[in-house]
């Protein structure tokens, strides 16, 4: 037990965790989309163009620009990251990624307390702009599972 609380409050290995994970769980997917099509027969393309499998693509492509962008946070500060954690944990829970929610609201609570500088300068339009694209990306996938189960 005290491993984990260990672990929940070392920021150093929670960004490595959420790193790794964002990284390796797009390469699973596409493997799980391929030996499925393989599976079925039919060609990965024509699988891609089923909804829910596209909608999964997209939710996985935007995880890999994620771990780019908290590299680039991470190059920065500890008060960058920690915003852009708190950012992702709210675009992670918009697509329903549990598993980013959780290690995104760890990574967040453990740089909390932390001593507080200036958002950094040099990646800060980088990161502002790709916080913009993920989220009008996530707002495409929402709108569009609405549209695919018929919410609205």
């Amino acid at each position: 037990m005290r491993t984990i609380l260990a672990v929940l409050n070392n920021p150093h290995k929670l960004y490595t965790y959420l790193l790794a994970y964002w990284l390796i769980s797009p390469l699973l997917y596409l493997i799980y989309v391929y030996i499925i099509s393989q599976n079925a027969g039919t060609p990965f393309r024509e699988l891609l163009n089923t909804p829910t499998v596209a909608l999964a693509f997209l939710i996985a492509c935007m995880t890999l620009v994620l771990a780019g962008m908290l590299k680039l946070a991470h190059d920065e500060n500890e008060n960058t990251v920690r915003v852009f954690a708190l950012y992702s944990a709210v675009q992670q829970l918009l697509v329903g990624n549990l598993i980013g929610v959780l290690l995104s609201v760890f990574l967040t609570r453990s740089l909390w307390w932390e001593q507080r500088e200036q958002f950094g300068p040099r990646f800060k339009w980088v990161l502002v702009a790709g916080m913009v694209l993920i989220a009008f990306l996530t707002f495409l996938v929402l709108l569009a599972g609405m549209n695919f189960f018929h919410v609205v």
